[in-house]
C-alpha cells in the first residue's frame, strides 16, 4: 500500500511538514514537497512543467495526506495552483477508474496561526474539492491535538486494508 504526503508549504522543514510527519509516524510513506516542482498556473503550461510527474506519483497512491499552511486566511499558493491544475482531469472523466483521484482517501492538514474564522471557509473548500474530484475525504486536521488520533486511525485503516 502506497501512502503519500504532499507538503504544500514553501518551507520544507516547517510546521506543516512536522505535522505531516507526526500524522504518518510509524507508517511507510513517500513525501512530495510541491516547492521542489515547477507546476505552472492553469493556462501558462510550458514544456518544463512537472504537474504530470506529480500526478503520476499520486495515481499510484492508496492514501494521501495533503498539508498546507494557512496564508492570508487561505491555503498556500502552491496547493491552490496544484488543485487548479486538477481541472485537466475533467478530460479523463472524474468517475473513471483511470482518474488518479477517484475514490482516493485523502486527509487534509491545515496548519497555521490564522484567525479561527478562516477555518470554516477552508474546510468548506477542501470538502467541496474532495467531493468534486470524487475523493474519499478522511477529514480535515487543523488542531495539534488531533494529530495523535489521526495517526492511530490511519494505522488502523492500513491494518484493516491489509487483511
Amino acid at each position: 500500500m502506497t501512502t503519500i504526503f504532499i507538503n504544500a508549504s514553501p518551507n520544507k522543514e516547517g510546521m506543516t511538514s512536522k505535522w505531516g510527519a507526526k500524522v504518518l509516524e510509524g507508517i511507510d510513506y513517500e513525501r512530495i514537497d510541491l516547492v521542489d516542482f515547477h507546476i505552472a498556473q492553469l493556462g501558462q503550461v510550458k514544456a518544463n512543467d512537472d504537474f504530470d510527474a506529480v500526478m503520476d506519483r499520486l495515481a499510484k497512491a492508496n492514501y494521501v495526506v495533503i498539508g498546507t499552511p494557512i496564508y492570508w486566511w487561505d491555503i498556500s499558493g502552491l496547493l491552490k495552483t496544484f488543485i487548479d491544475r486538477w481541472t485537466e482531469l475533467f478530460q479523463i472523466g472524474l468517475d473513471s477508474e483511470n482518474a488518479p483521484l477517484h475514490q482516493l482517501p485523502v486527509l487534509w492538514i491545515v496548519q497555521g496561526a490564522a484567525p479561527e474564522e478562516a477555518i470554516p471557509g477552508i474546510e468548506r473548500m477542501l470538502e467541496n474539492i474532495s467531493k468534486r474530484f470524487m475523493m474519499d475525504s478522511q477529514g480535515i486536521l487543523y488542531q495539534k491535538k488531533q494529530i495523535s488520533e489521526a495517526n492511530r486511525q490511519l494505522k488502523q485503516m492500513l491494518v484493516d486494508k491489509n487483511k
